[in-house]
């Protein structure tokens, strides 16, 4: 096992109980998805997960969180359930908004109808595996099967599970007895203590090596039951590489598909994004103009004796540094763009013809005959 902490510290939830229940802010299942972003969002590895596969998607409400990450390339929307996916797939589309501000990478998107125990050549090079709230939503036969997907094919970077917490159902029969199942959910096969899915992990760790695990949770206990743990329970598997750790056994190159029943691709979806083109000089360019453009607005820059507004280079090459403008850079262009330099400022002289141009317009509209809409706004006056 190792230790994982958020990379934002986590994030602040409250949890009241009173007589007639408990009651979570946010709710667990936002918890759950605000946990999954941050992990993938996690700067020790975000620019390594380009592919997302997410398992037992259902409505699809972690998507529109996860194809806002601009380093995710292709993401996966994988359910056993076809109707569901039928009725929630239009939420892969993109916005208005995506076309007006686009990405500044390709975006893939694929909802397939298919179950997680089986594995297809299209899950292969997947980076990242989400599967929340499913395992215990499957029998022991499919069960059995996940860990040889995920990974003994896939080979994930990391793999994300969350599952119910059973030691915290004291707390819910307080105030509700479960379903007749036993469980919190009719469909729930199991629940499984904290022990039972440290076990679970364990055993994939044992016959995987080259995966590590932590445990986390979301969904805080009240102050007096801290023992119960949280209640939702969280597994992230990192492969070792990914901890900057050794492999202990080589990557299987050239995995084979045993999928018995082939994926069906319902819906597929490419986002707009733009390409810049320009050459890194023509970028550093356009934004001097800009700020030059900028400098002639703040009439603190304008130097009397000279007729002109001005700046000094050291300041330019400040405001340029995020886009990696070295002085030297900017001096070159400068010159070669026949900008006005003296004394290390920059020296933006004003547009005569500009000037000229409103000087006549001023004497036409001053001294010269008024025109028709002119003498109409005398009129409305008078």
């Amino acid at each position: 096992m190792f230790n994982y902490t958020f990379p934002c510290g986590g994030f602040k939830t409250h949890t009241k109980m009173t007589d007639t229940g408990i009651t979570f802010d946010p709710p667990v299942y936002e918890q759950r998805y605000c946990a999954a972003i941050q992990i993938l969002e996690d700067s020790r590895w975000t620019g390594e997960i380009k592919k997302v596969t997410e398992f037992g998607c259902a409505e699809m409400r972690l998507f529109p969180l996860i194809r806002r990450i601009e380093t995710i390339e292709q993401i996966l929307q994988v359910d056993i359930d076809k109707e569901l996916l039928k009725t929630h797939m239009c939420r892969t589309n993109p916005f208005v908004s995506d076309f007006l501000k686009q990405r500044t990478c390709p975006l893939h998107i694929e909802v397939l109808h298919g179950s997680v125990a089986d594995s297809t050549e299209i899950l292969k090079n997947t980076d990242a595996v989400i599967a929340l709230e499913l395992i215990e939503h499957v029998y022991d036969d499919v069960l059995n099967k996940i860990p040889n997907n995920i990974f003994g094919f896939i080979q994930p970077k990391m793999a994300l599970f969350s599952t119910p917490n059973s030691d915290f159902n004291v707390i819910f029969t307080r105030f509700n007895p479960l379903m007749p199942n036993g469980f919190r959910h009719h469909d729930h096969k199991f629940e499984w203590t904290r022990e039972e899915f440290k076990s679970w992990c364990l055993s994939i760790t044992e016959k995987y090596p080259n995966y590590d695990f932590a445990l986390l949770g979301v969904g805080q206990p009240p102050e007096e039951y801290k023992s119960v743990g949280f209640v939702s329970q969280i597994a992230l598997f990192a492969r070792k590489d990914l901890l900057d750790m050794p492999l202990v056994e080589p990557l299987n190159l050239e995995p084979v598909a045993t999928c018995e029943t082939p994926y069906e691709t319902l819906h597929t979806v490419d986002f707009p994004y733009y390409v810049d083109t320009r050459t890194p000089e023509d970028k550093i360019w356009a934004e001097i103009q800009y700020e030059l453009h900028r400098c002639t607005l703040d009439e603190d820059n304008y130097d009397c004796d000279k007729c002109a507004y001005k700046i000094a280079i050291d300041e330019l090459v400040k405001r340029l540094n995020n886009i990696g403008a070295s002085k030297e850079i900017v001096e070159q262009l400068l010159e070669q763009h026949k900008q006005k330099v003296e004394q290390g400022n920059v020296i933006i002289e004003e547009d005569i013809e500009e000037e000229e141009d409103n000087h006549i317009y001023t004497e036409c509209t001053t001294d010269g005959p008024l025109s028709e809409t002119e003498r109409e706004i005398e009129n409305w006056d008078e």
